[in-house]
């Protein structure tokens, strides 16, 4: 589990710390529950009160848990969290809209002669910018993921240890290194596998945890459809396959480690 996963799954749980306190809100709400920041409905409206704000109530909680539920899935596989999200977002606020209208239109006192207040029926400015604003949000953060996650790994070679940074980056230590090699094929050729958890977005980056009956748990840094692929073999360990973009550079790294750390 990478620090990206941990960061965007508590973006999504403050998300639904917000709606899961609206919907504490509506449940224990003596006035009729408003929908739009900035409206009101006033009693007069409402025919059961404590019916229309649990209705409300549980509208809310339903929300709060596909948001908590991005969050855990984020942990797992940020993509599938981020489509989640993405889904929560923009179809979900409209089916929020969609379920409130139908919520008012139950509980609405039919016979009652009141003056609406046309906030109640009219969306205020202030609350498109902000569902536009909090969309725009979530499509920055999932644009600034999928750049980090398609750039091509940081190698550095140091005195004790290897160092990856990239998304799932790790430190290899060199006592635990069996054997560095270089092998005539992408990652693609060689066989990606079963991503369990990691990157696999747009364009050919692959990062993170792989799985394949031939060569079992693996941990990826590569470009899927560039060759040649660098091979880390590792004791008692993932083995770690990197490639970058430009085959020339994973061939001057693949030098640079035999120079380094000559194969055992």
């Amino acid at each position: 589990m990478s620090s990206s996963n941990i960061f965007f799954a508590i973006i999504c749980w403050l998300c639904s710390f917000v709606f899961g306190a609206i919907a504490i809100w509506a449940f224990k709400s003596k006035e009729p529950m408003h929908f739009w920041s900035g409206s009101t409905v006033s009693p007069e409206e409402i025919t059961d009160i404590p019916s229309y704000n649990r209705a409300n109530g549980w509208m809310w909680t339903i929300y709060t848990i596909g948001m908590i539920m991005s969050g855990i899935l984020s942990l797992f596989n940020i993509i599938i969290g981020a489509i989640l999200l993405v889904v929560i977002c923009i179809p979900g606020t409209i089916v929020l809209i969609i379920a409130y209208n139908r919520i008012y239109k139950k509980y609405k006192n039919t016979s009652a002669r009141c003056k609406i207040d046309s906030s109640t029926t009219k969306t205020p400015k202030a609350v498109v910018i902000a569902i536009i604003a909090f969309v725009g949000m979530v499509f920055v953060l999932i644009g600034i993921m999928s750049y980090y996650g398609s750039k091509d790994p940081i190698v550095n070679i140091r005195d004790n240890d290897i160092q990856i940074k990239a998304m799932y980056g790790l430190n290899i230590d060199l006592s635990e290194i069996a054997e560095i090699s270089l092998i005539e094929k992408s990652m693609d050729d060689i066989g990606i596998g079963t991503r369990t958890n990691g990157y696999g977005g747009f364009g050919e980056a692959l990062k993170g945890n792989f799985k394949s009956d031939i060569y079992g748990e693996t941990l990826l840094f590569v470009q899927a459809h560039s060759s040649p692929t660098i091979k880390i073999d590792r004791i008692n360990k993932k083995d770690i396959y990197v490639s970058f973009s430009n085959s020339e550079i994973t061939k001057q790294l693949y030098s640079k480690l035999i120079s380094t750390l000559p194969s055992k």
